[in-house]
């Protein structure tokens, strides 16, 4: 079963917010991607019960727990077990971080626990646990609020573009938090943005929604190989790579990681080995070589084949496949001329190893 079956109905002053039928998977994280306005934020709202039955008439809300909202039913935020992360942080501005965190402890749901050292340990709040909101950037405010909301134990955590508001430092530290209770802890996750690179490293499966209706739902993998998708805007310009950790090398501060019969170098990790890492790949940072190339500065070296090719003006836009697994590069037309690419053609894709960093967490 679902986690979630849900049918919205949402008007606001004679406007349609939501009418659209909606699930979710009882695992991993599921990402409602779209434009601003598109509904997204209406969505988790209605979910977390913060619309009122008024403006819901219509909407039922079912869920592995039981109904949540029906014509008949209404259960109120409280009683749903959701932990939710706004993009504003709304964290009591009289309690010092370690207050408002034991606050959440003490009204804790019966979801994944995760004790106070693991929460400090992954949102890095050692140093902060004395001060009080004001005295937070907004990065080290976000990750207090993160930390306060899983302390409450939800069943279900609901990400409102929680990234938004934050610098590229904060915003890989935090993506490469959540990606590590993803793995860790079994704790579905509902992730609102319209950042196509943060859907790619931590959502299972996409929906995409647009003027209030959900117009799609896949895996990730789905979508990856639908090449009429990744080439209708620019910011789907980038593909994630499935891989896991084979070892390291300390030497060289690379760690190598497996794709399926092949390996792929990049900037040392601190994970097992064995440990699932997600590589973004931009279509930029691939070239192409007719043969493997032995004495390179670029250490990444793939054999893909060719899918399909998609001809712009000036330039060639290629959906390539890797160990069953799909990215895209983008050449010149006469690079395409001179190498003469065809589909089904066996082609090799070379990467540097410093354009494939996962987001992680920086510790100092």
């Amino acid at each position: 079963m679902n986690l979630i079956e849900a049918q919205f109905s949402i008007h606001d002053l004679g406007q349609v917010r939501l009418e659209t039928d909606f699930q979710m998977a009882p695992q991993g994280v599921t990402a409602l991607f779209g434009p601003s306005g598109a509904g997204k934020s209406t969505l988790l709202h209605s979910l977390a019960g913060l619309i009122s039955p008024e403006h819901s008439v219509g909407t039922r809300i079912e869920t592995s727990q039981g109904t949540w909202q029906d014509p008949s039913r209404f259960v109120k935020p409280e009683d749903r077990g959701v932990g939710m992360v706004f993009q504003k942080q709304l964290l009591f501005p009289h309690l010092t971080v370690e207050e408002n965190i034991q606050y959440a402890r003490k009204r804790k749901h019966d979801g994944p626990i995760l004790d106070d050292a693991t929460l400090i340990e992954i949102f890095e709040l050692s140093h902060l646990m004395n001060r009080r909101p004001d005295q937070l950037s907004g990065g080290e405010a976000q990750r207090v609020a993160l930390a306060r909301t899983l302390a409450n134990a939800p069943r279900l955590l609901l990400l409102d573009e929680p990234l938004a508001a934050v610098d590229q430092g904060t915003r890989a530290n935090i993506l490469g938090a959540l990606i590590q209770i993803k793995s860790e802890f079994a704790l579905p996750m509902l992730y609102v943005s319209h950042q196509w690179d943060e859907v790619m490293l931590l959502a299972d499966h996409i929906q995409i929604i647009a003027n209030g209706r959900i117009e799609r739902s896949e895996t990730l993998k789905t979508l990856s190989a639908d090449f009429d998708f990744v080439t209708q805007q620019a910011e789907f310009a980038g593909a994630v790579l499935m891989t896991e950790v084979v070892k390291h090398h300390p030497e060289d501060a690379l760690t190598e990681v497996g794709l399926g019969r092949q390996t792929v170098l990049i900037p040392i990790l601190d994970r097992p080995e064995g440990a699932s890492v997600r590589l973004l790949i931009h279509r930029q940072d691939v070239s192409l070589v007719k043969a493997p190339v032995t004495h390179s500065s670029i250490l990444n070296t793939l054999a893909c084949q060719v899918i399909e090719l998609h001809f712009e003006p000036s330039a060639c836009l290629l959906l390539l496949c890797c160990e069953d697994q799909y990215f895209t590069a983008k050449i010149t037309a006469r690079s395409q001329r001179t190498l003469d690419l065809q589909p089904n053609q066996t082609i090799y894709a070379q990467i540097k190893a410093t354009a494939l960093a996962p987001p992680v967490r920086h510790h100092g």
